[in-house]
């Protein structure tokens, strides 16, 4: 049923994910707690968000959630990562969001990951393009933005150097512009912070406590039941591949694809050594883990089996998220 309205290749496509951001965004902010305080290491702990109209907090933060589902799927479509009638990682990116928009409408991890599509978006872009100096260093500098609003995503740091890699052929200035379009947000960060007489050391700050030594990860309730799910889309998604034999028939997708691959890495060991995923381990992989999970619905043989495992996730979304802000109890 959901992977009907998940594969069409026309403006309902727009429609149905439209009513999607609508359905999950309201359900978020209704459901809605507050666990953690999820400005403390970030850019936004400088501005008091926590005392603002409420309202136009919701508004925005069911703007950020609709963003980011339609340039993810806009990304994923137009760079031909997937087939144009799939709009399975769009919609499996939205559920996943849901988790940290019931923390706070304004998480920063909402804005961060809008600005982490684009740069990945600008990455890819790159590809077979004569002048790519402008999507390197738009894709450096939005990376940079995202981090720090949320600087878990460091995890992503190293990611422009990966994409050139796999990409293109070494060019030295391609390599500068991703070191200067890092260091750009961080210059203008640091001028605010000392025309404005605030601590400088924050940056530095907002990184070191974002971080701990490695241990196992710490859960809030209703973590099990979306984990356990998570991990059973993601083995399928597995034997979808290795069945496969290749990651796609394209060239230029199986290299985008490579760069995801690199991407799972850093969000691996991310688990052990950030405390941000306090229901959904996956939180931090929320893009190549939708990507690849969402290829592997979309293009599987056995659509009854698909349509059951996407259904699945869905329904354990919803009593996950009720059972993590206590509207019924933990199984």
């Amino acid at each position: 049923m959901l992977l009907r309205f998940l594969k069409v290749n026309d403006y309902r496509s727009w429609v149905y994910l439209f009513v999607f951001s609508l359905l999950a965004g309201g359900f978020a902010l209704f459901v809605g707690v507050k666990h953690v305080p999820v400005f403390e290491n970030s850019l936004l702990s400088l501005f008091n968000i926590d005392r603002a109209n409420s309202i136009i907090v919701k508004i925005m933060g069911l703007l950020l959630l609709t963003a980011n589902i339609f340039l993810f799927d806009h990304v994923v479509t137009s760079q031909e990562l997937t087939a144009n009638n799939n709009h399975v990682p769009a919609y499996l990116m939205g559920l996943y969001l849901i988790y940290a928009m019931i923390e706070n409408p304004l998480n920063p991890q909402l804005p961060a990951q809008l600005l982490l599509t684009f740069s990945f978006g600008r990455y890819i872009s790159t590809y077979r393009v004569e002048k790519a100096a402008p999507y390197v260093f738009d894709g450096a500098f939005c990376l940079s933005c995202a981090v720090i609003l949320y600087p878990p995503y460091w995890v992503f740091f190293a990611l422009g150097f990966i994409s050139l890699g796999v990409l293109r052929a070494f060019n030295l200035r391609e390599y500068s512009l991703v070191i200067v379009g890092l260091a750009l947000p961080y210059l203008f960060y640091y001028t605010a912070l000392f025309l404005y007489d605030l601590p400088l050391q924050k940056p530095v700050l907002d990184f070191t406590n974002s971080f701990n030594r490695p241990a196992m990860p710490l859960y809030f309730k209703g973590s099990f039941l979306i984990n356990f799910t998570s991990c059973l889309v993601i083995l399928f998604t597995i034997l979808f591949f290795i069945k496969k034999g290749t990651l796609s028939g394209r060239i230029k997708t199986q290299k985008v694809l490579t760069v995801f691959l690199w991407a799972l890495l850093p969000c691996a060991a991310a688990i052990f050594i950030t405390q941000n995923h306090y229901v959904v381990t996956a939180l931090m992989t929320v893009m190549p883990l939708s990507l690849f999970s969402g290829i592997y619905f979309g293009t599987a043989k056995r659509r009854i089996l698909a349509e059951i495992l996407l259904t699945l996730l869905t329904v354990i979304v919803v009593i996950s998220v009720l059972q993590h802000t206590e509207v019924i109890g933990t199984i």
